[in-house]
């Protein structure tokens, strides 16, 4: 007897938010990849970057970044009390030359940067400093007009911005003069009065994050203080974590809290703000203890355009694909609870390659699909699948297949060189079966396949692909051989 496969949708949405009789999913340390032609399937599931050493920061301790920025040719980061100026390594992963140093009053806390053409300046949430390149000179600013204790700066049509704390004022630098400020040059949000809570630019625009709204203002031309609000743009969503927000393909997205009291992501685009998240991510982030300290990172590997969203005190780290608006989880390391925060912090990109922080120690890491550890830390990848039905009668799988790039090990001696990933299923929804190992293969063993067998009688099936061995890791689709009082047929799975 032929038997023939029917596709079922395997690879969802989902995110596993504690309830599992609504989604077990999960993507972690992986995400999806569309394939418009649809060749082989129409979604591959491919991991995520690792993280190579590109340099370490000559610093004075040996602590995370508080602060970076970059640009083509020039890279600064806040390391404790000290802000640094660096050229490029000798060798990659070397340590970075310093160009010039300077020195701040504080030696914690996140530092926000900005920079215009012959300045770079920074807010440490206490005092507001600048750097000349040309000269090399460091100092505080001390003008009558800056607003001290301000936690972001912003530079945008040639002003240098900061929020007054606790006011719903921001004041403006003289134009490409970051240590300069008018006392008259100010303004304030006008719509509403939550208090400004930080600021950015996007296409040109001035954004005032107020706690509980967002405005946009533009650059009018006038005196004093040059912006002013266009009519009828606030919105509604306020600013959760200052540094949440990160510009992402042509956007900004941060953690907002509506007046509703929920917390959510958006992204705001032109004028228009709207929700990022999905209603298993809200749950998971409106279930957090604490989330004013959520910061984000983006990066970019092949078509996908990532914001990475970590929550420190509750140990999280979110993947946002901007390119096909799909979620996944990120971690660094393996751990005993159910999740941990990835290895990132900041990142910036310099002399055309994406820099990435690391949150505890004076390395910075370009994101790459040819390491398959964060910097010798293991990556662990795992996926489970939708809920597997069949019109809620109860059936037998014989045996599961994954379609999966084979043939992955790597070198001759080492944990990747013979490349295993585990396999458990779920009859429950809730509790995963004992573990089966199961070959990738060595290098060029092209024709190994992923085949779990006996995984038994349920109404439901979930089933858990983790890997943990430094290798390459890419998902096509999955088939399963199942029987039922109808008889025996071959389930082929996709998306």
């Amino acid at each position: 007897m032929t038997v023939k496969f029917k596709k079922i949708p395997l690879f969802g949405e989902g995110v596993y938010a504690g309830n599992p009789t609504v989604t077990r999913e999960r993507r972690l340390n992986c995400y999806y990849q569309v394939r418009k032609d649809k060749d082989r399937t129409a979604i591959a599931i491919l991991g995520t970057p690792g993280m190579s050493l590109a340099m370490t920061v000559p610093a004075a301790v040996n602590q995370g970044a508080r602060g970076m920025l970059a640009n083509a040719t020039s890279l600064y980061v806040v390391i404790a009390n000290q802000f640094l100026s660096l050229g490029a390594p000798n060798t990659a992963g070397g340590a970075a030359s310093v160009v010039a140093t300077g020195s701040l009053n504080t030696i914690t806390g996140a530092v926000s940067m900005a920079s215009n053409p012959t300045q770079v300046a920074m807010v440490d949430g206490t005092a507001g400093y600048y750097f000349t390149p040309a000269t090399g000179a460091f100092a505080q600013i001390t003008s009558a007009g800056f607003p001290n204790g301000a936690k972001t700066i912003t530079f945008c049509n040639g002003f240098g911005i900061c929020e007054a704390p606790g006011t719903n004022q921001f004041f403006v630098s003289n134009y490409n003069d970051f240590s300069t400020w008018n006392a008259l040059s100010f303004a304030a949000a006008s719509q509403y009065t939550d208090g400004i809570v930080g600021l950015d630019q996007l296409g040109g625009l001035l954004i005032p994050f107020s706690s509980g709204h967002i405005e946009f203002w533009q650059n009018s031309g006038l005196t004093t203080e040059p912006f002013t609000y266009i009519q009828n743009t606030a919105t509604e969503y306020g600013l959760a974590a200052v540094n949440s927000k990160v510009h992402i393909a042509d956007s900004l997205a941060f953690l907002t809290r509506s007046r509703e009291g929920g917390l959510q992501f958006a992204r705001i685009q032109g004028y228009q703000v709207r929700p990022i998240s999905t209603p298993d991510l809200d749950k998971i982030i409106q279930s957090f203890t604490t989330v004013s300290d959520c910061e984000a990172l983006a990066y970019q590997t092949d078509d996908a355009k990532f914001a990475q969203f970590t929550f420190p005190t509750m140990g999280r780290s979110f993947l946002w694909n901007a390119t096909n608006a799909m979620w996944s989880e990120t971690q660094t390391g393996v751990t005993s609870g159910y999740a941990a925060r990835h290895i990132g912090r900041w990142s910036a990109v310099y002399n055309g390659q994406t820099l990435v922080s690391d949150y505890n120690q004076a390395n910075l890491y370009t994101p790459s699909v040819a390491q398959f550890t964060d910097n010798g830390n293991t990556i662990v990848r795992e996926v489970i699948t939708r809920c597997a039905l069949n019109d809620q009668n109860y059936f037998r799988v014989g045996s599961l297949y994954f379609d999966m790039e084979v043939g992955v090990g790597s070198g001759t001696s080492g944990q990747g060189v013979n490349p295993y990933l585990m396999m458990q299923v779920a009859r429950d929804s809730r509790d995963f079966g004992p573990e089966q190992w199961i070959a990738l293969g060595k290098q060029g063993a092209y024709r190994t396949r992923v085949t779990r067998r006996r995984c038994g009688r349920a109404r439901f099936f979930h089933a858990r692909i983790r890997m943990t061995d430094p290798a390459k890791f890419v998902i096509t689709g999955g088939a399963a051989i199942i029987s039922s009082p109808a008889g025996r047929a071959a389930v082929a799975g996709g998306r």
